[in-house]
């Protein structure tokens, strides 16, 4: 894989329990990008339809799926037009009639490359949402990418199958608020340390409040952050990013789930 020189940003924002306000915010972050020339950006977790509430009873009287996929519509001219790729989390309802919390990867093309619907859910999530079954990765200008949603991050294995896939960027969205304001620098150490243990680059991009449990940012492939967000701001984030083959770490035993395990118990 050739070294492939990116502007890549994260664009928080308070999510609402409203799709016209979030399209608003987004549209705004867009036009922030692309004053900025960003070639990428990655948005939060459900981020068109807004996140759950803890009332919501039920998806379908809180999300119109009709008016979602009017709004990925808008969100795919937009990449076409601005000639940048998009990556954008919703709630989705999908031709099974299952509901997913659903990544898109839209590129500057507008294309729907790819999409990844959240494994590791919360309980709250796991009322209206079914896991998803599938990790996959995808090619954009050459790269081997793949996506992560929110808690996924606390699973160590989700990233070492990326980077077994060949991954050398992940992109994180997120919609870690509301209270826990001490998992700040927990969480920030979870990202930096799989970007490490990896050898990719990390771009994370969570809801920007009231009260986020995590900050936006931008990781290199030691680990070190490129980009930060103020905590709980709507704002842009750029950096500047030349993506090669993984770094480090490239060697790693594939039996290590089947290694003996010994207990004095």
């Amino acid at each position: 894989m050739e070294t492939v020189s990116l502007r890549v940003a994260a664009g928080p924002f308070q999510l609402q329990p409203n799709l016209k306000a979030n399209m608003e915010a987004i549209q705004r972050q867009l036009e922030r990008a692309a004053e900025k020339k960003a070639d990428l950006i990655v948005f939060p977790e459900a981020c068109l339809t807004g996140y759950p509430p803890k009332d919501c009873v039920s998806l379908g009287d809180y999300v119109d799926q009709s008016k979602t996929e009017e709004a990925l519509s808008l969100i795919q001219q937009k990449a076409k037009s601005l000639k940048m790729a998009i990556a954008i989390g919703t709630a989705w309802r999908d031709e099974a009639n299952v509901w997913r919390n659903r990544a898109y990867f839209i590129d500057e093309k507008g294309n729907n490359v790819q999409f990844y619907d959240k494994i590791q859910q919360t309980g709250h999530e796991r009322k209206f949402f079914q896991d998803g079954k599938r990790l996959p990765t995808f090619e954009w200008r050459g790269l081997r990418m793949g996506m992560l949603i929110c808690m996924d991050m606390r699973y160590p294995e989700l990233w070492r199958l990326l980077r077994k896939d060949g991954a050398a960027l992940v992109l994180h969205l997120a919609s870690a608020y509301g209270n826990s304001e001490w998992k700040v620098p927990v969480l920030d150490g979870t990202l930096r340390g799989n970007a490490a243990s990896n050898g990719y680059f990390v771009v994370s991009c969570n809801n920007a409040g009231p009260v986020p449990m995590m900050v936006s940012a931008i990781y290199s492939p030691r680990g070190l952050v490129l980009a930060k967000a103020n905590y709980a701001e709507e704002e842009l984030i750029i950096a500047d990013i030349e993506v090669g083959p993984p770094q480090g770490f490239a060697e790693f035993a594939d039996e290590v789930y089947l290694l003996q395990r010994v207990s004095d118990r």
